[in-house]
């Protein structure tokens, strides 16, 4: 872990601010190389006494149950630790997103049923959904499907479908 991460978890661990397992532990994800998505769920167990000044960084070491002998020494993975507290987000699908040159955007609807340009600001993905940061409100209706055929400004005939379970619409990260 670098020198400002470890500061910035330093600092929501002290304002108990972090989300913790049953056991006051703090959950880490791990993903192998042939992996997509974060599927071991693992949490810390301790820090090294003392940044390396050399690297900038810190040495963790992570406890992962490991029934099937997946995770051997060597392989490569990647880590995701929490770095800020839980906060309510809107998760959008990933395939009613677009690129519109350097931004992201969403087609959501009008009152009217047309279609309305939204530029957005992402933040990662969850479960194979996005937050988005800032340019939706809950409760705003967005084009999920058939982004290659509707503008802004063109009148839709919307269906509406909800996630497999409403609460991902308003998930706690």
């Amino acid at each position: 872990m670098d020198d400002n991460s470890l500061l910035k978890f330093n600092g929501l661990t002290r304002a108990k601010k972090l989300a913790s397992n049953s056991n006051g532990q703090i959950p880490v994800e791990l993903q192998l190389a042939d992996e997509d998505g974060f599927l071991h769920q693992g949490h810390i167990e301790s820090f090294d006494n003392r940044l390396d000044p050399q690297t900038g960084s810190i040495l963790l070491r992570a406890v992962f149950p490991n029934p099937e002998g997946r995770i051997v020494p060597g392989l490569f993975a990647r880590i995701r630790l929490p770095l800020s507290e839980r906060y309510p987000a809107l998760l959008v699908e990933e395939h009613a997103i677009g690129t519109d040159q350097a931004q992201k955007f969403v087609l959501t609807l009008t009152e009217t049923n047309t279609v309305a340009y939204r530029p957005v600001k992402l933040g990662p993905a969850i479960e194979g959904k996005r937050i988005v940061r800032s340019g939706l409100q809950e409760g705003e209706k967005i084009v999920v499907n058939g982004l290659q055929r509707v503008r802004p400004g063109m009148p839709v005939s919307p269906q509406e479908a909800l996630a497999a379970n409403d609460d991902q619409k308003l998930a706690k990260r």
